[in-house]
């Protein structure tokens, strides 16, 4: 197979099983004996650094009705608003991927000109209700069409979390360039594919995403469609992401630090990367299985905070359900009262529980810990990260 940003191979690199859709929570029976399950393999390219999925699932299926809303997240919320205040002095600022109008509120709030673009209806309609302009669909050259019938070009495109979702990269980058005014910013966060293999972060390989980028192929995609990588900086969302500052122009100049981390991912990140990644993936996923066995054994009760996305990769490629976890906690309501994808865990609001008689929480989004430990005051409760497993 070829890769789609620089026609380099694409050779495999991890195998996480079957896997079921990781953002579809199904509510009863019925829907759990429906449930679909894919082979989930990643290929990597050496010449452009990008890892992809072998398989790719309809996008349609995947996004027109979601059950991932932002605000619910605490340092989410925090993230969007420092980011905000950044774009203060822009005149017009179109969020890709806008979800619940997490970044679109604190916008309104500072009386910069925004809307927001989201595929999911569901999601979107949360966010209109608020009365923060989102036009719901795809991000495809049909909506580039539509927004600048009836919008000026912005000068400020931002996509957080987003651009991993698309199946077609350059075809995202190019759109990006057609609704962009000349000489603008696109602001794009993603999950970086080194930080990924580095923290072991296995969890975050799912259908959801077809692609994991590098700072490589990031720079060779604006390159590609006459724009340009600038900058470069560390952003702690999502265990470790990137935030890529593009500008509208040809051939800009790279800061020192777009340099520095450029050089650096050259030299490291390649297949033998991810051979010791491999390795880290079983032994990680044992010792998880095991300290939950130790506990069942102890007669502890052990239940999970946070049904992200990737507590479905974890669970499956574990093979973790209710025996292990008796139910998991999610602030999102949209989750609540349905099962975890594959493993099917019962999902349940906090509201509902006694926290007195919980022994141990496994903390699946454990990057927002902090948020999460001052809604449990319960003292006797040890909290554990996942992967790799540490008390928090």
């Amino acid at each position: 197979m070829k890769c789609k940003i620089c026609n380099g191979i694409l050779k495999e690199v991890i195998n996480l099983d079957k896997q079921a859709l990781a953002n579809k929570y199904p509510k009863n029976k019925l829907e759990i004996k429906k449930e679909k399950k894919f082979l989930l393999k990643v290929l990597f390219c050496i010449n452009c650094r990008t890892a992809k999925l072998n398989k790719i699932i309809s996008r349609k299926l995947m996004f027109e009705n979601y059950f991932y809303l932002s605000s619910v997240n605490e340092g989410l919320v925090d993230h969007f608003k420092k980011l905000s205040h950044k774009l203060k002095n822009r005149k017009f600022v179109i969020d890709i991927g806008s979800n619940d109008g997490i970044l679109l509120k604190p916008l309104k709030k500072l009386k910069v000109n925004s809307l927001g673009v989201d595929p999911s209806k569901n999601v979107g309609d949360i966010a209109n209700k608020k009365g923060l302009k989102t036009l719901i669909g795809f991000f495809n050259l049909k909506l580039v069409k539509k927004i600048l019938k009836k919008f000026n070009k912005p000068d400020t495109i931002v996509a957080s979390s987003v651009m991993t979702h698309s199946n077609n990269p350059k075809e995202f980058m190019n759109n990006i360039k057609k609704l962009l005014e000349n000489n603008g910013t696109f602001i794009l966060e993603i999950e970086y594919l080194l930080n990924i293999l580095r923290k072991t972060q296995y969890e975050r390989f799912y259908f959801d995403r077809p692609y994991y980028y590098s700072i490589r192929s990031i720079d060779l995609l604006a390159n590609a469609v006459g724009m340009s990588l600038i900058h470069v900086e560390n952003i702690r969302v999502h265990g470790g992401s990137l935030r890529f500052i593009i500008k509208n122009v040809k051939n800009a100049n790279k800061t020192k630090q777009c340099k520095k981390l450029l050089n650096l991912e050259n030299k490291i990140l390649n297949f033998k990367y991810f051979e010791n990644f491999n390795l880290k993936i079983s032994q990680e996923s044992k010792k998880l299985v095991n300290n939950l066995i130790k506990f069942k054994n102890e007669k502890k009760k052990v239940i999970a905070y946070g049904a992200p996305a990737r507590l479905s990769t974890i669970t499956n490629f574990a093979k973790i359900n209710n025996n292990l976890i008796e139910f998991i906690i999610d602030d999102n309501p949209l989750k609540q009262n349905r099962y975890s994808p594959g493993q099917n865990i019962f999902i349940r609001s906090k509201k509902s529980i006694n926290f007195k008689k919980i022994d141990i929480v496994i903390v699946f989004a454990y990057e927002y810990f902090k948020y999460l430990k001052k809604n449990i005051k319960v003292k006797k409760i040890k909290f554990f990260k996942p992967i790799p497993f540490k008390k928090l």
